[in-house]
Protein backbone atom coordinates (compact mmCIF):
# COMPACT_ATOMS: atom_id res chain seq x y z
CA UNK A 1 0.00 0.00 0.00
CA UNK A 2 2.97 2.32 0.48
CA UNK A 3 3.51 2.10 -3.37
CA UNK A 4 0.19 3.18 -3.89
CA UNK A 5 -0.01 5.92 -1.60
CA UNK A 6 3.89 6.95 -3.07
CA UNK A 7 1.99 7.03 -6.38
CA UNK A 8 -1.02 9.27 -4.91
CA UNK A 9 0.86 11.38 -2.96
CA UNK A 10 3.14 12.61 -6.98
CA UNK A 11 0.28 12.59 -8.51
CA UNK A 12 -0.88 15.00 -6.01
CA UNK A 13 2.03 17.16 -5.96
CA UNK A 14 2.70 17.34 -9.58
CA UNK A 15 -1.16 18.59 -10.02
CA UNK A 16 -0.76 21.18 -7.56
CA UNK A 17 2.76 22.11 -9.24
CA UNK A 18 1.10 22.33 -12.18
CA UNK A 19 -2.07 24.64 -10.88
CA UNK A 20 0.58 26.86 -9.18
CA UNK A 21 3.02 27.18 -12.42
CA UNK A 22 -0.58 27.79 -14.42
CA UNK A 23 -2.00 30.46 -12.23
CA UNK A 24 1.56 32.42 -12.55
CA UNK A 25 1.36 32.48 -16.38
CA UNK A 26 -1.37 33.93 -16.32
CA UNK A 27 -0.63 36.71 -13.91
CA UNK A 28 2.43 37.17 -15.74
CA UNK A 29 0.21 37.68 -18.98
CA UNK A 30 -2.41 40.30 -17.15
CA UNK A 31 1.28 41.94 -15.61
CA UNK A 32 2.54 42.12 -19.21
CA UNK A 33 -0.46 42.89 -21.59
CA UNK A 34 -3.56 41.43 -22.74
CA UNK A 35 -3.67 39.17 -26.16
CA UNK A 36 -6.66 41.13 -26.89
CA UNK A 37 -8.56 39.81 -30.15
CA UNK A 38 -10.05 43.19 -31.41
CA UNK A 39 -8.05 46.80 -31.39
CA UNK A 40 -8.26 49.99 -32.73
CA UNK A 41 -6.57 52.94 -33.98
CA UNK A 42 -6.88 56.63 -35.26
CA UNK A 43 -5.35 58.66 -37.30
CA UNK A 44 -5.86 62.81 -36.72
CA UNK A 45 -4.70 65.57 -39.05
CA UNK A 46 -3.47 68.75 -37.90
CA UNK A 47 -5.17 71.92 -39.50
CA UNK A 48 -3.12 74.18 -42.25
CA UNK A 49 -0.32 75.95 -40.26
CA UNK A 50 2.09 78.42 -42.17
CA UNK A 51 5.33 80.59 -41.48
CA UNK A 52 6.18 84.20 -40.99
CA UNK A 53 7.89 86.23 -43.44
CA UNK A 54 10.25 89.28 -42.19
CA UNK A 55 10.57 92.09 -45.24
CA UNK A 56 12.90 94.84 -44.26
CA UNK A 57 12.12 98.15 -46.26
CA UNK A 58 14.50 101.38 -46.38
CA UNK A 59 12.18 104.69 -47.22
CA UNK A 60 9.46 102.15 -48.49
CA UNK A 61 11.44 100.04 -50.95
CA UNK A 62 13.94 97.27 -51.01
CA UNK A 63 16.73 99.27 -52.86
CA UNK A 64 16.68 102.63 -51.70
CA UNK A 65 18.15 105.70 -53.11
CA UNK A 66 18.32 109.24 -51.90
CA UNK A 67 20.46 112.17 -51.59
CA UNK A 68 21.89 113.83 -48.68
CA UNK A 69 21.19 117.59 -48.15
CA UNK A 70 22.92 119.99 -48.20
CA UNK A 71 24.94 119.55 -51.66
CA UNK A 72 28.47 120.88 -51.82
CA UNK A 73 29.38 120.69 -48.04
CA UNK A 74 32.88 122.10 -47.10
CA UNK A 75 35.73 120.91 -44.20
CA UNK A 76 33.56 121.18 -41.43
CA UNK A 77 30.25 120.51 -42.68
CA UNK A 78 27.60 117.52 -42.78
CA UNK A 79 24.72 116.67 -44.75
CA UNK A 80 22.39 114.64 -43.36
CA UNK A 81 18.94 112.27 -44.18
CA UNK A 82 16.35 110.60 -42.20
CA UNK A 83 15.92 106.72 -43.38
CA UNK A 84 13.02 105.32 -42.44
CA UNK A 85 13.61 101.29 -41.50
CA UNK A 86 10.26 99.67 -42.17
CA UNK A 87 8.69 96.20 -41.62
CA UNK A 88 5.78 95.18 -44.39
CA UNK A 89 6.17 91.03 -43.07
CA UNK A 90 3.94 89.12 -40.36
CA UNK A 91 6.31 88.74 -37.85
CA UNK A 92 8.61 91.34 -35.88
CA UNK A 93 12.05 91.54 -36.35
CA UNK A 94 15.33 93.21 -34.98
CA UNK A 95 17.79 94.32 -37.61
CA UNK A 96 21.69 95.70 -37.58
CA UNK A 97 22.96 98.31 -39.75
CA UNK A 98 26.31 98.72 -41.17
CA UNK A 99 27.74 101.47 -43.61
CA UNK A 100 30.40 101.25 -46.35
CA UNK A 101 32.14 102.74 -49.40
CA UNK A 102 33.84 101.99 -52.28
CA UNK A 103 34.97 105.65 -53.43
CA UNK A 104 37.20 108.44 -51.59
CA UNK A 105 35.16 110.96 -50.62
CA UNK A 106 32.75 108.08 -48.88
CA UNK A 107 35.36 107.04 -46.66
CA UNK A 108 36.70 110.94 -46.27
CA UNK A 109 33.63 111.13 -44.49
CA UNK A 110 32.67 110.22 -41.13
CA UNK A 111 29.11 108.93 -39.95
CA UNK A 112 27.11 109.92 -37.16
CA UNK A 113 23.66 107.93 -36.27
CA UNK A 114 20.66 109.60 -34.18
CA UNK A 115 17.41 107.00 -33.94
CA UNK A 116 13.82 108.67 -33.31
CA UNK A 117 15.62 112.00 -34.88
CA UNK A 118 15.20 114.41 -37.67
CA UNK A 119 17.51 116.21 -40.40
CA UNK A 120 17.47 120.02 -40.90
CA UNK A 121 19.79 121.98 -42.38
CA UNK A 122 22.44 119.00 -42.54
CA UNK A 123 22.57 117.79 -38.78
CA UNK A 124 20.31 114.98 -36.78
CA UNK A 125 18.18 116.59 -34.41
CA UNK A 126 18.27 115.20 -31.19
CA UNK A 127 17.07 111.72 -30.58
CA UNK A 128 19.07 108.48 -29.23
CA UNK A 129 22.55 108.60 -30.49
CA UNK A 130 24.12 105.62 -31.86
CA UNK A 131 27.35 106.29 -33.40
CA UNK A 132 29.15 109.37 -33.65
CA UNK A 133 32.19 110.11 -35.83
CA UNK A 134 32.30 106.44 -37.31
CA UNK A 135 34.99 106.35 -40.18
CA UNK A 136 33.69 104.34 -42.98
CA UNK A 137 35.92 101.87 -44.81
CA UNK A 138 35.42 99.32 -47.88
CA UNK A 139 34.08 96.88 -45.33
CA UNK A 140 30.47 96.96 -44.09
CA UNK A 141 30.74 98.21 -40.36
CA UNK A 142 27.74 97.73 -38.17
CA UNK A 143 26.51 101.05 -36.35
CA UNK A 144 23.80 99.91 -35.38
CA UNK A 145 22.93 96.51 -33.63
CA UNK A 146 20.08 94.74 -32.42
CA UNK A 147 17.47 97.35 -33.34
CA UNK A 148 13.81 96.82 -32.60
CA UNK A 149 11.90 95.45 -32.23
CA UNK A 150 10.35 96.29 -35.71
CA UNK A 151 6.56 95.62 -35.45
CA UNK A 152 5.00 93.43 -37.84
CA UNK A 153 2.90 94.64 -41.18
CA UNK A 154 3.15 98.40 -40.70
CA UNK A 155 6.27 98.93 -37.76
CA UNK A 156 8.78 101.77 -38.29
CA UNK A 157 12.30 102.82 -36.93
CA UNK A 158 13.21 106.40 -38.54
CA UNK A 159 17.23 106.94 -38.27
CA UNK A 160 19.11 110.20 -39.04
CA UNK A 161 22.11 109.67 -40.98
CA UNK A 162 24.81 112.25 -40.98
CA UNK A 163 27.77 112.00 -43.18
CA UNK A 164 30.72 114.87 -41.22
CA UNK A 165 33.23 116.31 -44.27
CA UNK A 166 36.12 116.81 -41.15
CA UNK A 167 37.96 119.91 -41.24
CA UNK A 168 41.26 118.11 -41.96
CA UNK A 169 39.63 116.47 -45.15
CA UNK A 170 42.26 116.49 -47.66
CA UNK A 171 42.38 119.05 -51.14
CA UNK A 172 42.49 115.43 -52.92
CA UNK A 173 38.30 115.33 -52.06
CA UNK A 174 37.58 119.02 -53.29
CA UNK A 175 35.08 118.67 -56.66
CA UNK A 176 34.56 115.03 -55.99
CA UNK A 177 31.67 113.05 -55.86
CA UNK A 178 31.04 109.79 -53.51
CA UNK A 179 28.34 107.52 -52.46
CA UNK A 180 28.42 105.08 -49.12
CA UNK A 181 25.55 102.02 -48.88
CA UNK A 182 23.65 101.62 -46.06
CA UNK A 183 22.96 97.98 -45.57
CA UNK A 184 20.01 96.69 -43.13
CA UNK A 185 19.80 93.26 -42.11
CA UNK A 186 16.73 91.96 -40.25
CA UNK A 187 16.15 88.68 -38.60
CA UNK A 188 12.98 87.50 -36.21
CA UNK A 189 13.00 84.19 -34.24
CA UNK A 190 15.62 82.99 -31.51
Amino acid sequence: MSAWLRAAGLALISRRTRAVLSIGMVIGIAVVGTLALWSSTVSTRSGEFTTATITILADGVKNASFTFAPNGILPGQSAAKVVTVSNTGTAAFRYTASVSSADALGQGVTLTAVAGATASGGICGPGTVLTTAKSITNTPSAFATGRGPVAATSGTDPLCVQLNLPTTAPASLAGTSGSVLFTFTASAGT
